[in-house]
């Protein structure tokens, strides 16, 4: 990525250590190559994800290698991001895009217990990149606090690699598991053929000797050999029929185990997603249904959507036995109000297309909080609404039967 536009191996081998900045011009903010000891590789590891330097990389008519690794992609922009330049620049306004907000709420505190308190508040609402770029970058920050503040997000990247690995690894063994249990219904799929294959043969010989003792009463020449063998037989078909019970019992078993391990590996690779990806589906949150939930009555808080749809929403759960609670996702009503309706729900459902991103992130991560089923539903539809429901186990109660309905007179 040098004056020619090409990225070459020289280029990514010298960019593993920043160099320090030089001359700091006066003003509000420092620039990206103006920020010393060291934070660069940091700020690009925690603002900016592989696809963004990717995509900022073909925004410059940059062309890395073809066997480029993406560390070593990382390590080009943490060099370039150390000296004015294009690449700098450019850095420089993508985050001051991306994290506009966070930069204008900590222009706004100058005391050092308010600046204290918004990195707090940036942590608990999950907005860290922001927040992390703009108190290492805005001149009035305190240095033990922005000391603090890369030493917190040094850690974090430790406890999040730490994560990762133990979820790989929960998905490795599940997936074994799986295979095993893949394996032994395979077996007993094929005893429960040969028990079928069994017992259409035995059907095949009850026919015969049927015909034959058929043919010999009307003869008048019935013998007790026949009687015998038919006899024996019988036993024989009822220690098949209740093999074959035996064996499609255990089938059906090992097959809605299977079903659950496939869910529960989706879902722990879904935590080992970035955020920005899309919401995981209904169908994969199963395996993380809450006991009170399925199956019976429960709480329901749904946040966001269209107002016009509550009403038809709240029929549709209250006839599923339901109780039904609504936010507007702080359009009209405070988001303060949201903390008490999470903590007093069972499953809360956030349709991702009809919310904002703040509300949708707070909701979520009150539910972590309080260890709430979270659901984001892909549109507020009516349809998605009750596939949710159906998926939580609250289904509608059945139609009353012809016979049932009372006749007057």
């Amino acid at each position: 990525m040098a004056s020619a536009g090409r990225l070459t191996d020289y280029d990514l081998a010298r960019s593993g250590t920043p160099t320090p900045c030089k001359a700091v011009p006066s003003g509000g903010r420092l620039k990206l190559w103006e920020i010393g000891g060291g934070f660069h590789c940091s700020i690009l590891g925690t603002c900016l994800a592989t696809p963004d330097l990717k995509a900022l990389a073909r925004k410059l008519h940059l062309t890395p290698p073809a066997h480029a690794t993406d560390y070593e992609i990382h390590g080009y922009f943490v060099q370039q991001a150390t000296q004015e330049g294009s690449v700098a620049r450019a850095l420089q306004r993508l985050l001051d895009h991306r994290f506009e907000g966070a930069l204008r709420r900590v222009s706004r505190a100058t005391e050092a217990a308010a600046l204290d308190a918004l990195w707090e508040d940036f942590k608990a609402s999950g907005r860290i990149a922001g927040g992390y770029w703009a108190l290492l970058t805005h001149r009035h920050v305190p240095n033990d606090l922005r000391a603090r503040v890369f030493g917190e997000v040094h850690m974090m990247s430790h406890l999040q690699g730490a994560a990762v690995r133990d979820h790989a690894s929960r998905a490795d063994q599940l997936e074994r598991e799986n295979s095993e249990l893949r394996d032994r219904l395979a077996r007993i799929g094929r005893s429960a053929q040969e028990a079928q294959a069994a017992v259409d043969e035995r059907d095949r010989r009850v026919a015969i000797l049927s015909e034959r003792l058929t043919v010999a009463e009307a003869a008048g020449t019935r013998t007790e050999p026949v009687r015998t063998s038919a006899d024996r037989l019988e036993r024989k078909l009822a220690k098949r029929e209740r093999s074959l019970v035996g064996a499609r019992t255990r089938a059906r078993d090992l097959e809605a185990e299977v079903d659950r391990l496939n869910r529960e590996i989706s879902a722990l690779r879904h935590k080992q997603q970035p955020q920005s990806q899309a919401p995981l589906p209904v169908d994969d949150l199963s395996p993380l249904l809450p006991p009170q939930v399925a199956g019976g009555a429960c709480r329901l808080l749904y946040v966001g959507g269209r107002p016009g749809l509550v009403p038809h929403l709240r029929d549709v759960a209250e006839r599923r036995q339901a109780s039904f609670e609504h936010h507007d996702g702080g359009k009209e009503e405070t988001l303060q109000r949201i903390d008490d309706l999470v903590e007093r729900a069972d499953a809360v459902l956030c349709p991702v297309d009809c919310i904002s991103h703040s509300a949708c992130l707070r909701v979520k991560h009150l539910c972590q909080r309080h260890s709430k089923l979270f659901l984001p539903l892909k549109s507020a539809s009516r349809s998605c609404f009750a596939r949710a429901l159906m998926e939580l186990g609250l289904k509608p109660p059945p139609a009353p039967q012809t016979g049932d309905r009372m006749v007057s007179g």
